[in-house]
């Protein structure tokens, strides 16, 4: 059973094809995942420009892929 710790905040990593942080975003719970999403993708972009292959959950779906396509210059998988 997966109980959560910390009531009304929601977290965002993005790490390496070997597990290591890249960058993290904590927001409230009020805030859309989509939009935690953007703000942690601006955060990965500012640090590293040649990302050319992003995973994520399928719950990141529809205007997000095209956003991040736009942003990385790269076509979604």
């Amino acid at each position: 059973m997966r109980v959560k710790k910390i009531k009304g905040r929601k977290r965002h990593i993005a790490v390496d094809t070997l597990g290591l942080l890249l960058a993290v975003v904590v927001h409230s719970a009020a805030i859309q995942d989509r939009v935690g999403a953007k703000v942690l993708l601006v955060r990965l972009y500012c640090r590293f420009h040649s990302i050319s292959t992003i995973f994520v959950d399928g719950g990141y779906t529809g205007k997000l892929i095209e956003w991040c396509a736009t942003l990385f210059a790269c076509l979604p998988v």
